[in-house]
């Protein structure tokens, strides 16, 4: 027997199920009528849209059924001691003390994905998360370092 606890997720919404749903009232041999790889290629498509606008573009985007906005905001961090900047684990093992990252590159500013709930009218909206894919993450960080795309400032 394991001492974790269940996944927080139990019963998660996939594309899937996503895919049965969107399926369920549509005619065979009508053009809405497609497979499960065809409805994939599409939403994947469509995702990787989303994702060139909100990181290339420093696009605000507008979810549709009053979902929110997803964008990326800066923020510079209040420093009140060195314990609340991140730790650079490579340099600190390597100098054998403690280095913590200052973020030279973008004038100190922090940066991360966001989604705006003010505008979202969904019960218990504060129990659902986005978290953008690694792939997502990595590529915003590329954008970041080579300062050619600016983004919303919050205080």
């Amino acid at each position: 027997m394991s001492n974790r606890s269940p996944n927080k997720v139990v019963n998660p919404f996939a594309m899937k199920e996503m895919y049965i749903d969107y399926i369920s009232d549509k005619i065979v041999d009508t053009p809405y009528y497609i497979t499960f790889q065809e409805y994939l290629d599409i939403c994947g498509d469509y995702y990787k849209e989303m994702a060139r606008l909100i990181i290339y573009e420093s696009k605000d985007i507008k979810l549709p059924f009053r979902l929110g906005h997803i964008t990326v905001i800066k923020k510079k961090p209040r420093i009140v001691c060195a314990s609340t900047l991140s730790t650079d684990w490579k340099e600190t093992r390597r100098l054998g003390r403690w280095i913590y990252y200052i973020n030279d590159h973008s004038a100190g500013f922090k940066f991360r994905f966001f989604w705006s709930k003010k505008t979202c009218y969904v019960v218990n909206q504060e129990i659902y998360r986005l978290v953008f894919t690694r792939t997502n993450k990595r590529e915003l960080a590329k954008v970041i370092k080579s300062g050619n795309t600016d983004y919303l400032e919050i205080a």
